[in-house]
């Protein structure tokens, strides 16, 4: 008994993509539709500010040692809820909390380690910089976040140290828009249509693999395992 096994004709599925294009390109227009949808609320615009603190080197060299001794050994200080609270404090709205800025602010830190025992590299190649990155959909909320933070830290850390060898270096005086909603909703829409446009063509696909139909004389003679006995020939007047 002669089975006729699964075979995929790549050329037969493109000819049927293309003849079915309408199709997809209804499929794609629908889930474009639906992309709207889903996409009414864009959200908000996302601006970020940043705010910088270091070790100052000025004073004696166990004083700058221990500040950024401190800094690296307290870095998680920087968004404690002590810390963050302060900053909502300094920044005077109502409507900011402590957890508000915690939400909203990003700690990073720059400094690289030295093999170096002596306290002049250390403070050389140690010295950290720390930075208060703050994400709002206000501009000028993300920049006095970032600057309350900056100086709710080096309070903090002169507290820690009785000392104020930390200190603000660079304030936030400048932003930049790191989200923007309607471009990410536009983004969205288009990645829904082409989830769209890939389903009708999958089923494009998958249909003309599975169809039964016999197309051709190798198909009808089960790769030609079958011999021919007559074939009818196209005619044309």
């Amino acid at each position: 008994m002669y089975k006729n096994e699964l075979e995929i004709d790549v050329g037969r599925c493109l000819r049927a993509l293309l003849k079915k294009k309408k199709f997809i390109a209804l499929m794609t227009a629908l889930f474009f539709i639906v992309g709207i949808g889903l996409t009414l609320d864009i959200g908000q615009d996302m601006y970020t500010s940043n705010a910088t603190v270091y070790a100052q080197t000025d004073g004696t060299f166990t004083d700058a040692a221990n500040a950024v001794t401190a800094m690296n050994a307290y870095l998680d200080v920087a968004k404690s809820y002590r810390v963050c609270q302060r900053a909502a404090l300094i920044v005077g709205r109502n409507d900011i909390a402590a957890t508000d800025v915690q939400d909203a602010v990003t700690v990073f830190t720059s400094g690289t380690k030295s093999s170096s025992s002596t306290v002049t590299n250390f403070m050389n190649s140690s010295a950290t910089i720390i930075t208060f990155s703050a994400t709002t959909a206000d501009a000028a909320l993300s920049m006095e976040i970032a600057d309350a933070m900056a100086e709710s830290y080096a309070t903090e850390m002169e507290s820690i140290l009785s000392t104020d060898a930390v200190k603000t270096l660079d304030s936030a005086v400048t932003y930049t828009k790191t989200t923007d909603a309607q471009l990410e909703a536009w983004k969205n829409r288009i990645f829904v249509a082409l989830i769209g446009a890939v389903i009708a063509c999958l089923v494009i696909v998958a249909c003309e693999i599975f169809d039964r139909k016999v197309r051709t004389v190798r198909e009808a003679t089960i790769r030609e395992n079958i011999p021919v006995l007559g074939i009818i020939p196209d005619y044309k007047e």
